[in-house]
């Protein structure tokens, strides 16, 4: 290590750089011993008799295998055979129904969970952010507080070129609708945001699936690379990999209906078929042969399970696998320490206190309580940090998709129409109805419009939200937070440039009615938006959501006051419980009774025209609402509508917090 990149944080806490890679460690004041916790250590991943039922199915049964650091583990089968499932198991995804997971000598946890990485075989993103841009924030989210934001990037610019990414990192990843990068570029993208965190455990589900044959190979051959140079376990899935790829593994365990049909070395799959009668021919690829022989008869199958049953009680056993042995009370071994002293290396001479060394007691508990959780944090960074990076990131994220050029198009267009429709309005009674209907419209078309604009953005954004909660990324509070206030500038963007436009054509002059009702538009506007995010956060299927949707915005304009002013009196309690009708309510006391009195017209179907010149405020709601007082004031039709804000927000959250966990 340069001693350049050694950043003293405090008394009792170092951090180690090696570009780009960290190690947080603190000094034993007893001993001036420099102990490095679990996240700086290579993993030797050990999982025993692993078993999964589903539905009276077994997915997984007795799975067993041992991946040390430095090692890459190739995990064939056929499609369903259980590959993904091992996986999720290894994670902490899915619970077991019998077995264990050892990672050196603790048990998996919720601690351990936080430093694996976990490549689905779906690549997630946010399409309009370039690959740089990703990364950084990744970065900026995923590595402590503790590194400067220059040596995050150092992280970003040294991951890009072991990825060789440098190419094309300022492409946008793109989606179905927009070019961005291809698959193997995409692919590599996802593992990239994994390996900024230098987890000492990798598990990719199907990394090479849509890649051509050139793309796969290098891939492997770039994360085997990977595992030897940085002493990484990582375990991949793989469906058939070409002859080259599979002389690239370390180790293969083959799964045949949730069985273990072979483990152990690439390299003696031959022999191991042929005890068993099935010779593989020179020059033919073995992950071909291999998958002919699963797939073939049940009784050359059940040969091949039996046989690798046999091969666990034989002496070519891991001692690992053994029933005897016990992670918990048996020392690591002897290359887990030698690669660990020697990645980490001596600073100078012992008595000086520049040793580093395993602290295996320390860690020899699986509470996620223990002492050594004040140096292995729960959350890389703070929640202010999170949510600073997270709002930056929705802002940037959001922008093009809410402030397009269609969209701003759209409503410059809208406020022109809308002016010239409603041009030069007289303060008439006669002309009342008409200026109602822009309160109306204005009203009813940016709810519509923020709500299924928050709508429709959810069911992408919830694939990537889930992935980055799977990973411990960051607090939900402070993405739910950061989400909030990120859009919020481009949530009222469009309504407030659509009143600009078109308010000032209905030829009505007062300042503080423009800005006020102005006000009370973007209000109404944010809470449809809340609704939005509720009812996308409920349903899983957008068209449930759109249906559900489509019932209370339209039973919400029906009983907002202007379309049906006669509502049946064992209906009246509905309108209640729309936001449209408070909103209007506000937006016509503010122009009836703030602004330019309307002047009656004769006949006037207003009494107070009887003995007035001008129409009250409070004859034109009574007008609009039924019976008199059935309306409430200006203060209580805005504490409602913070109310509806605050409810559906709190309710959104909620919903993601208990009912939509990711799994």
């Amino acid at each position: 290590y340069r001693s350049s990149s050694d950043t003293v944080l405090d008394a009792t806490t170092i951090l180690l750089m090696d570009s780009p890679f960290y190690y947080r460690c603190r000094v034993e004041s007893s001993t001036l011993q420099l102990v490095c916790p679990l996240d700086s250590r290579p993993v030797q991943l050990i999982f025993r008799g692993l078993q999964v039922v589903k539905e009276k199915r077994a997915l997984l049964r007795d799975v067993s295998g041992v991946v040390k650091p430095g090692e890459l583990l190739a995990v064939m089968g056929p499609s369903g055979c259980g590959k993904t499932t091992l996986l999720n198991c290894l994670s902490g995804r899915v619970s077991l129904d019998g077995g264990e997971i050892w990672l050196n000598r603790e048990r998996l946890t919720k601690r351990w969970r936080r430093r694996i990485c976990y490549v689905q075989q779906q690549d997630v993103f946010f399409p309009d952010l370039t690959l740089r841009q990703t990364l950084e924030y990744q970065a900026r989210l995923r590595l402590p507080d503790t590194l400067t934001h220059s040596q995050k990037m150092q992280c970003v610019d040294h991951i890009i070129e072991v990825l060789d990414l440098a190419a094309c990192q300022d492409t946008i990843i793109g989606d179905y609708t927009k070019r961005g990068l291809s698959g193997g570029e995409k692919k590599r993208t996802s593992i990239a945001c994994e390996l900024l965190t230098n987890p000492s455990l990798m598990l990719l589900d199907e990394p090479t699936s849509g890649l051509d044959s050139h793309s796969a190979q290098a891939l492997i051959s770039r994360l085997k690379k990977y595992a030897e140079q940085e002493g990484k376990s990582i375990v991949v899935t793989v469906h058939q990999p070409s002859s080259r790829m599979f002389h690239s593994f370390s180790k293969l365990l083959l799964l045949s209906r949730g069985q273990v049909a072979y483990y152990g070395s690439t390299a003696n799959i031959g022999r191991f078929f042929s005890t068993i009668g099935l010779t593989l021919l020179p020059h033919y690829n073995p992950a071909d042969f291999i998958l002919e022989q699963i797939k073939g008869p049940e009784e050359v199958r059940e040969r091949i399970v039996a046989a690798a049953r046999a091969a666990r009680q034989g002496p070519d056993c891991p001692p690992e696998l053994r029933p005897d042995y016990n992670p918990s009370q048996h020392p690591l071994c002897d290359h887990l320490i030698h690669y660990h002293e020697h990645h980490i290396g001596h600073n100078g001479k012992e008595d000086e206190g520049g040793t580093l060394w395993l602290d295996t007691q320390s860690h020899a508990s699986s509470s996620a309580n223990s002492a050594d959780d004040d140096y292995s944090w729960q959350w890389p960074t703070s929640f202010w940090s999170q949510f600073k990076v997270l709002s930056e990131r929705n802002f940037q994220e959001a922008r093009p998709r809410m402030l397009s050029r269609l969209n701003w198009l759209q409503t410059i267009a809208l406020g022109l129409l809308a002016g010239l429709l409603w041009l030069r309005l007289p303060r008439t009674e006669a002309a009342l109805h008409d200026i109602q209907g822009w309160m109306f419209f204005s009203t009813t078309y940016w709810m519509l419009f923020a709500h299924f604009g928050a709508l429709s953005s959810f069911p992408p954004e919830r694939e990537v939200i889930n992935k980055e909660r799977l990973s411990g990324s960051y607090r939900l509070s402070a993405y739910y937070l950061a989400k909030m206030v990120g859009e919020l500038p481009l949530t009222i963007t469009l309504p407030a440039v659509y009143h600009i436009i078109s308010y000032p054509m209905l030829g009505f002059q007062s300042p503080a009615v423009f800005v006020t009702l102005l006000a009370f538009l973007l209000l109404n506007t944010v809470v449809a938006q809340s609704v939005g995010f509720f009812v996308g956060a409920c349903c899983l299927d957008l068209q449930v959501s759109i249906t559900a949707s489509a019932l209370y915005t339209l039973a919400t304009q029906l009983l907002g006051g202007y379309l049906a002013t006669a509502v049946p009196p064992w209906l009246a309690w509905a309108r209640y419980a729309s936001m449209v009708h408070y909103a209007y309510q506000n937006m016509q006391i503010l122009e009836f009774g703030v602004g330019e009195p309307i002047a009656c017209s004769q006949p006037s179907k207003f009494l107070e025209c009887k003995n007035g010149t001008t129409i009250p405020v409070s004859a034109i709601l009574e007008n609009q609402g039924g019976a008199r007082g059935s309306g409430l004031p200006l203060w209580a039709n805005t504490a409602v509508l913070l109310a509806f804000l605050v409810i559906f927000r709190t309710l959104g959250y909620l919903v993601l917090r208990y009912y939509r966990v990711p799994k």
